[in-house]
């Protein structure tokens, strides 16, 4: 998951795929929900998924030190 920062593009598709998966289940078209979205929401949007990217390799990086220390025992 650290790779997160080197490959963005794969990111991005993942991010796709959870939104699409979240619409489809809730019966949302896409196109229709991005539609319907004004640009203050797709900007908050993007700084959600930042935001939630840097929690996610902060943790990552936090946890991996400890899995090498316990592999190294």
């Amino acid at each position: 998951m650290s790779d997160s920062n080197q490959n963005p593009l794969l990111t991005g598709k993942i991010i796709d795929l959870l939104v699409s998966d979240i619409f489809k289940k809730n019966g949302i078209n896409l196109d229709q929900g991005k539609a319907n979205l004004s640009p203050e929401q797709k900007q908050l949007i993007k700084e959600l998924v930042n935001d939630l990217s840097q929690q996610v390799d902060a943790f990552v990086k936090k946890e991996n030190p400890t899995k090498k220390a316990e592999e190294t025992e």
